[in-house]
C-alpha cells in the first residue's frame, strides 16, 4: 500500500498517482502517466450545480405560490376552517430550496483530471482549509510525469 502525501475524503495523492477513495479505501487509481491534463482552478464545488440551483429555485417558487394561495384562502369568506398543516406546507420547501441554492452557488478551488476521455472533478476544500494548497501544487509541479500536463489557474 502506498503512503499518501495528501488526502481528502474523495482522493489521495501518492508517488505513483491519484487514488480515488471510498470510506478511506482505494477503489481506483489514476496513474500520473495516464493523465491527459490536470487543471487546478477556481470553480463550483458541486458538480451538478445548475441542476441543484434549478431544484432550489423551483422549491422556492412553489413555496411562494402556495403562500400566495394561502393568503387568498384567508381572504375567502366561504372558508371557515384552515388546518395548521396548510399554513406550514410552504415552510419546508422554502428552507430546502434556500439550502439547495446555497449549496449550488458555493465556489472554491477544484481539481479537474482528464484521462482516457473521462473527466473527473474534485473539490480541494480540505487541502485549502489545512493550508496545504501551496505544498500540494508544488508537489504536483515537482512530478516529472505530469510536466506540461499541469495547468494552474486559481490565483
Amino acid at each position: 500500500m502506498d503512503s499518501y502525501k495528501f488526502t481528502t475524503d474523495e482522493f489521495a495523492v501518492s508517488e505513483t498517482g491519484i487514488h480515488l477513495l471510498r470510506n478511506r479505501y482505494n477503489f481506483e487509481t489514476i496513474l500520473f502517466k495516464d493523465i491527459t491534463f490536470l487543471v487546478i482552478k477556481k470553480g463550483m464545488l458541486l458538480s451538478n450545480w445548475i441542476f441543484v440551483l434549478l431544484i432550489g429555485a423551483g422549491l422556492i417558487f412553489f413555496s411562494m405560490y402556495y403562500a400566495i394561495a394561502m393568503v387568498n384562502v384567508f381572504n375567502d369568506r366561504n372558508v371557515h376552517q384552515i388546518h395548521i398543516e396548510e399554513i406550514a406546507v410552504p415552510a419546508l420547501p422554502l428552507l430546502l430550496g434556500g439550502y439547495c441554492i446555497y449549496l449550488a452557488v458555493q465556489s472554491g478551488i477544484i481539481m479537474t483530471i482528464q484521462m482516457n476521455g473521462k473527466k473527473r472533478t474534485f473539490a480541494l476544500t480540505k487541502i485549502v482549509k489545512g493550508n496545504k494548497l501551496l505544498a500540494f501544487v508544488e508537489d504536483l509541479k515537482g512530478n516529472s510525469t505530469l510536466g506540461s500536463k499541469l495547468l494552474i489557474h486559481y490565483e
